[in-house]
């Protein structure tokens, strides 16, 4: 890209260039600039594409959920379950999630990648105990028509899952909820932008934004000032410190989540599995991957015993084979995190050349592609193809400093 850049991206993980892409579509001389921090919210994801097991709280967040009841054993009037997300957010996420078929052939044909887009048997949720099957029972009620929810028979989870331990009470069997491999996807999105006409800057420290009144002008990186027309943050969870370069009060905090991945496997799981304890899934290449710990450390990406030995209990207890199996690797990383647990995006008032992309917690994989459809037609002065005004970082009354 020859001509200076009408939009800096900051921040290299899967929303930063899905927002890229999505511009370069739209033929905006933008540039990617990226830091490479250890500790993306990209690299601690599962890559599980649980739109609406995530959002009616039987995906990874029951796990939060469980951690946060047995720190408060009273309850205080807490349920047997996560609360749901907004409707409006649950059916963002299951329009970003039907993307996923025609982005995986678009990125394969444009940037030579295969982002391990994998149909499977869905989302299982184990059920373990009658409060538990309540809850489910609570949560199929409340769907839609066009949303729906399986529940299971013990029987019918032994034969869809062999491997997993008998005693189960049943399941919730959530169909059209599958995976991808999340690193793979990022460097899509970036490779195909870049073969669109996008320029990407690696190994870049942002230290800041360049407001002139009530614009953002550009960015301060590397030593050097470089301006745009616009500027997206979409840097995770140090998008906050950024924002505040400009006197912006960004609510977006880390929550560490830690990971473990067993050694390859023959088939051994055929849904991606969600207990209180844990998740499971098996990648395309035969390891399973055990996840994930919600932790509120600040900027930490350490791995702890406590945490690994804990998902890895659950593991074996969910699925009892495992017990022989070896760790591969354990790793942490950060998600961005927001008070009301939805995504930070689009414009703020008051403050021109400036939009958000940020706060996707553990959603941000499967919104990717939505998100940066949607903020680029922000940029762009479009007609948003999804309504984004409950997502406007304005909801927390945050003021701009003149």
């Amino acid at each position: 890209m020859s001509r200076a850049p009408e939009v800096i991206v900051v921040g290299g993980g899967v929303i930063g260039c899905a927002v890229t892409y999505e511009l370069a579509r739209r033929s905006v001389p933008v540039l990617l600039l990226d830091q490479s921090l250890p500790g993306r919210a990209t690299s601690a994801s599962a890559g599980g594409l649980w739109p609406l097991g995530e959002a009616v709280g039987l995906g990874c967040g029951v796990i939060y959920h469980a951690a946060r009841t047995a720190a408060d054993p009273a309850g205080n009037g807490k349920t047997h379950g996560p609360a749901p997300l907004p409707d409006a957010f649950r059916d963002f996420l299951v329009r970003s999630n039907a993307l996923f078929p025609d982005l995986a052939a678009e990125l394969r044909e444009l940037a030579g990648l295969d982002v391990e887009f994998a149909p499977g048997a869905g989302l299982l949720f184990v059920i373990e105990s009658e409060a538990e099957r309540a809850f489910v029972e609570d949560v199929a009620r409340s769907l839609p028509p066009a949303l729906r929810l399986e529940v299971l028979t013990a029987e019918a989870v032994a034969r869809l899952e062999p491997a997993l331990r008998r005693d189960v009470a049943g399941g919730a069997l959530l169909l059209g909820e599958y995976q991808v491999n999340p690193m793979l996807l990022a460097e899509g999105f970036k490779r195909a932008a870049i073969r669109l006409g996008a320029s990407f800057r690696p190994n870049v420290r942002v230290t800041g934004l360049r407001r002139q009144g009530n614009r953002i002008a550009g960015v301060e990186a590397g030593g050097e000032f470089l301006p745009c027309g616009a500027v997206v943050n979409a840097a995770g969870s140090w998008a906050g410190r950024l924002a505040a370069t400009a006197g912006l009060e960004l609510p977006v905090f880390p929550v560490r989540g830690q990971i473990v991945l067993t050694e390859t496997l023959p088939p051994t799981l055929k849904a991606c599995l969600s207990t209180s304890a844990c998740y499971l899934l098996q990648k395309a290449h035969g390891e399973v991957l055990i996840g994930s710990t919600t932790e509120h450390s600040g900027f930490d990406v350490s791995v702890t015993p406590e945490a690994i030995r804990s998902l890895c209990l659950g593991a074996v207890r969910a699925v009892p084979r495992l017990r022989e199996v070896r760790v591969k690797r354990a790793w942490a990383g950060l998600r961005p995190g927001t008070p009301d647990e939805l995504p930070i995006l689009g414009p703020v008032a008051g403050l021109d050349g400036y939009f958000n992309a940020t706060g996707g917690f553990r959603t941000g994989i499967v919104a990717a592609p939505l998100t940066g459809r949607v903020v680029a037609q922000w940029v762009r002065g479009e007609s948003l193809c999804y309504p984004g005004e409950a997502f406007l970082m304005d909801r927390f009354r945050a003021s701009v400093p003149v």
